[in-house]
């Protein structure tokens, strides 16, 4: 029965993670199609402001939410307490703290005593604040409530209406729409809409006006509840400090360009934090449920060993394409923060791994621990990039980072597991540092990889060794995942096999990384034409589109409707039908208004919808006189 219980335990935590990895996808993909409009519309100075708001949003947002929604998570999903009480006491207290920011601010900017920093964005950053504390406050009690594919969703219509804004009032309206030199105001307000939408869509879709009662308040559940958020303010700040003040001694060191550059330097190593924000979602809502379990201590063995696995390899993945993917994604006006990328990457290793240690103290309630070991996050780093920004520049925060990381997740690995004393395999940790070391040193030494193709193949071995090495304990908890038969199935392949199809896998992003993604759009080609050949149009829908994103992603949009008008010509040649002819030329028509001119595109659909008249007169003649006679179109045929 334990060993059902289990297995039913690693089958929730992967559902989970497959949930939060749809809605983080959206975002991460948002992500990359942003950086391209924000190098190309923001200055090097506009970028660092941006990245400078935020940050400041991020650490008013923990004093002025009072970090509840960790509260919210944690005795939300307990069930010896009333979902609604817990809610309720969130919104009372998160409206609080609102309205005590909301008399701060006007004070503050009025005094000057952050001009530097606010400016004149103080209206916007309220908004900001506002919109933002209160999405994550209902976002988390959906998680709380289990429903965790509302909660993808809910990140879904974040990505999606961010997306929109933000190329409605860079790319769409005109640049002074908002006034001259506002791109600043664009960037926070395209967030603060889409956080309001999101907020919206959360609260209607789950009805979590049901949930909220004022009338009898639970004055011994808001103590115990702000018992144990109030340390986690503290703590969050600490770690927000860790993250954000190299943005704040960067610009006060070296100014705001140079700080647009560490922010640029950021976006690429965010894949590895996004990629285990999807786990780590999931893995915060089973450490809770799963602490009072009796296969508690093994499974959080076996879940922190998938855990470290999974960093190495994603990590040394950014690492091997961290050149070339800053060259497409970025630009060469930023081309300089590829110097400082790699050693970013390889702190998010240890940013995650910190993450998981505190899921134990959030789990246990053990909240004042997290708060001493984020002192020490804080003053390692803020000290070091004391030291280091005016010595050695740009380099002086990535190493702050790392050196501040490493040293709170050995604190918290030691004190953690006092909690729970599960074993860490130190050797394979061992080993895959000292490979990832070795690939974060050739970089450091050469920012040109793609000048040195034998340098470039030291790399890649580095990092099939880290793939072989952390492969097995992967495969191994995906076993725990799958249905038997699947697991059987993979099981009877081997490990050589296994090991021989993802080196294989590897080899091809490499090759499509160099040759600018030419072998994928090979293969989907491929894919169109062989589900043609099959007649199965789910192949061909699948490559199809897969096709036409990849063209807009890398080349532009208006390329994206030129591959889908282009690739449609096969299946209009093959099945001659009305439905393919009709969705040629609505593709064509799209790529002609929007790649071209609006104009011509409505000229084309005039000429056709002309053509159509020509061709159809007798039937549209026929149909006239039917009307005209009888009052009604098809009287004929109901006689």
């Amino acid at each position: 029965m334990s060993q059902q219980n289990n297995q039913s335990s690693y089958k929730k935590l992967l559902n989970n993670t497959l949930v939060f990895a749809v809605g983080s996808f959206s975002s991460k993909v948002l992500v990359l199609l942003l950086i391209p409009i924000y190098t190309s519309y923001l200055s090097k100075s506009e970028l660092g402001v941006t990245d400078v708001l935020t940050q400041i949003a991020n650490w008013i947002i923990p004093l002025a939410t009072m970090t509840i929604s960790e509260a919210i998570i944690r005795f939300g999903l307990d069930k010896a307490y009333d979902k609604r009480k817990v809610f309720t006491l969130g919104n009372l207290v998160c409206a609080f703290g609102m309205a005590v920011f909301a008399v701060i601010l006007p004070i503050v900017n009025f005094t000057g005593l952050a001009d530097k920093y606010i400016g004149g964005y103080a209206m916007l950053l309220f908004c900001y604040v506002f919109m933002s504390g209160v999405k994550t406050l209902y976002t988390t009690f959906v998680r709380a409530m289990e429903k965790v594919k509302l909660f993808a969703a809910a990140g879904i219509i974040a990505t999606v209406f961010t997306l929109f804004f933000t190329a409605m009032f860079y790319m769409v309206l005109p640049d002074d729409f908002l006034g001259s030199g506002t791109g600043i105001q664009k960037y926070l307000l395209s967030t603060i809409l889409a956080d309001l939408i999101t907020t919206l869509f959360v609260t209607f879709a789950a009805k979590l006006w049901r949930y909220i009662d004022f009338k009898e308040l639970d004055r011994e559940l808001l103590q115990t509840m702000l018992q144990y958020s109030v340390p986690l303010i503290p703590a969050q700040l600490l770690w927000l400090i860790t993250n954000s003040s190299d943005s704040f001694m960067t610009t006060h060191y070296l100014g705001s360009e140079s700080n647009g550059v560490l922010a640029a330097a950021y976006k690429i190593p965010n894949i590895v934090a996004t990629v285990y924000m999807m786990f780590g979602q999931a893995w915060n809502m089973s450490a809770i449920t799963e602490n009072d379990s009796d296969n508690r201590d093994r499974f959080y063995e076996n879940v922190f060993d998938f855990n470290q696995s999974l960093l190495y390899i994603l990590a040394g993945g950014c690492m091997l394409i961290i050149q070339p993917l800053t060259n497409i994604m970025i630009g060469a006006d930023f081309r300089e923060c590829v110097r400082y990328s790699p050693l970013l990457i390889y702190s998010t290793i240890y940013s995650c791994f910190t993450t998981f240690m505190g899921s134990i103290y959030l789990a246990s309630k053990k909240t004042k621990r997290s708060l001493f070991t984020s002192l020490v996050s804080g003053i390692i780093n803020v000290g070091l990039n004391v030291i280091l920004i005016p010595t050695i520049g740009l380099y002086g925060p990535p190493i702050s980072t790392v050196a501040s990381y490493v040293t709170v997740f050995a604190i918290r690995a030691f004190d953690s597991r006092k909690l729970v004393p599960f074993k860490i395999d130190l050797k394979k940790m061992a080993v895959s540092n000292v490979l990832l070391i070795a690939m974060l040193a050739i970089l450091l030494k050469e920012t040109h990889l793609m000048q040195k193709p034998l340098l470039y193949l030291l790399l890649f071995v580095l990092f099939c060794a880290v793939f072989i090495i952390n492969m097995q304990s992967i495969s191994e908890l995906f076993f725990k995942f799958l249905p038997e038969s699947i697991a059987r199935r993979i099981a009877t392949l081997g490990k050589i096999r296994l090991t021989a199809a993802a080196v294989v896998l590897m080899v091809f992003v490499v090759l499509n990384v160099l040759l600018k993604c030419i072998p994928l759009y090979l293969l989907l080609i491929a894919g169109v034409l062989f589900g043609l050949y099959r007649d199965d149009k789910r192949i061909y829908m699948v490559c199809h589109l897969l096709f036409a994103l990849l063209l807009g992603i890398l080349t532009g949009w208006r390329m994206f409707f030129a591959g889908m008008a282009g690739i449609s010509i096969f299946p209009l040649v093959k099945y001659k039908s009305g439905g393919c002819i009709l969705f040629t030329v609505i593709a064509l028509d799209v790529f002609l208004s929007v790649g071209i001119n609006p104009w011509l595109g409505i000229f084309a659909f005039l000429l056709e919808l002309i053509a159509l008249i020509v061709i159809f007169r007798n039937i549209i003649i026929e149909i006239a006189s039917d009307y005209v006679k009888h009052g009604r179109v098809g009287s004929k045929k109901r006689k």
